[in-house]
């Protein structure tokens, strides 16, 4: 029954948004990697950190007067934030990138918002795309399904994260082109030894 009950709550937490879905997956990760440190190449204080600055960012973005965040999803590695998702003119855009430089711990951010509304179907597709490449990562002997985060707008993949070593950067996006669906991969991956 535990294990059901285990992956019915990691079928839920795929198919949250943005990074509601992202915190409970992090937590989950901070409490694997406090045990073994073979999930995600960050730190535990390091991964802390980060979850800490995306809380903040989201925080920011919500918080923010004429600001239609709830289709903003934000991911931060080691202080650099990436913002992915749709709001509804360049102006909110711009608007949201200088929230998200003034978060204390934001060394970097890249944006790959789009301007415009997911339509209900494309909110559904780009979730199934997120879960399928998340299960292919966590299914993968090599790949750490943990330590890449893992981002769907439009059809179009965002993998972010540290890996130990480069060849996983490319076995992690040949994995997601391989998914039905797929449009691109971007590849925002580092690897440690780099």
């Amino acid at each position: 029954m535990k294990h059901i009950q285990a992956i019915t709550l990691t079928t839920l937490l795929f198919l949250l948004p943005g990074c509601a879905g992202g915190l409970f997956i992090g937590a989950a990760a901070v409490g694997t990697a406090a045990g073994s440190g073979a999930f995600d190449e960050r730190t535990v204080a390091r991964h802390t950190d980060d979850v800490t600055i995306a809380t903040k960012i989201d925080a920011r973005l919500l918080a923010e007067k004429d600001m239609p965040s709830r289709w903003v999803s934000v991911e931060v590695v080691h202080g650099r934030a990436i913002l992915t998702g749709y709001l509804p003119s360049q102006a909110h855009i711009d608007r949201a990138l200088l929230i998200t430089r003034q978060v204390d711990g934001v060394v970097a951010v890249t944006n790959k918002l789009r301007i415009g509304e997911p339509t209900l179907g494309t909110i559904i597709s780009d979730s199934l795309i997120t879960s399928k490449v998340k299960m292919g990562l966590w299914n993968d002997k090599q790949v750490s399904g943990f330590g890449i985060h893992v981002e769907t707008v439009n059809g179009r993949v965002y993998l972010q994260g540290i890996v130990d070593e480069p060849t996983l950067r490319r076995r992690a996006v040949a994995i997601a082109r391989k998914i039905d669906g797929v449009t691109a991969v971007i590849n925002l991956m580092r690897s440690s030894k780099e």
